[in-house]
């Protein structure tokens, strides 16, 4: 079968988010009004049309700092269908890319940031 497969983030980019993306407040407590739970500052989520009204969802997030990171399609190879690997992109400049490494068959590390397809 042929579809859309959103491989994501590397593990790195995921944890760079969490160390570094606004939180803001997601729940208080209604009678003392103290912060039960927070969530990362999402601005924007689009989704692309990569195969047949599928494709990745993108998120824009605001950093602690002030800048924007979004969440960009880095590639697209295709696998019975295209496969999306998503990087970072901080005010221009695309970071936590994933790297291209020739193995003996199809593999993904999502640890390491590295695929061959």
């Amino acid at each position: 079968m042929r579809c859309h497969q959103y491989i994501g983030l590397t593990k790195e980019a995921e944890a760079f988010l969490l160390a570094n993306v606004e939180r803001i407040v997601d729940l208080t407590c209604p009678k003392c009004g103290e912060v039960i739970s927070t969530k990362l500052n999402i601005l924007k989520i689009e989704s692309e049309d990569a195969f047949y009204g599928d494709g990745p969802t993108l998120s824009t997030y605001k950093l602690k700092d002030g800048r924007i990171a979004q969440e960009v399609v880095q590639v697209q190879p295709w696998s019975s269908g295209p496969m999306s690997f998503i990087c970072l992109e901080i005010e221009g400049k695309r970071c936590y890319e994933w790297k291209e490494e020739q193995h003996d068959s199809e593999y993904i590390n999502q640890e390491e940031g590295t695929y061959w397809v």
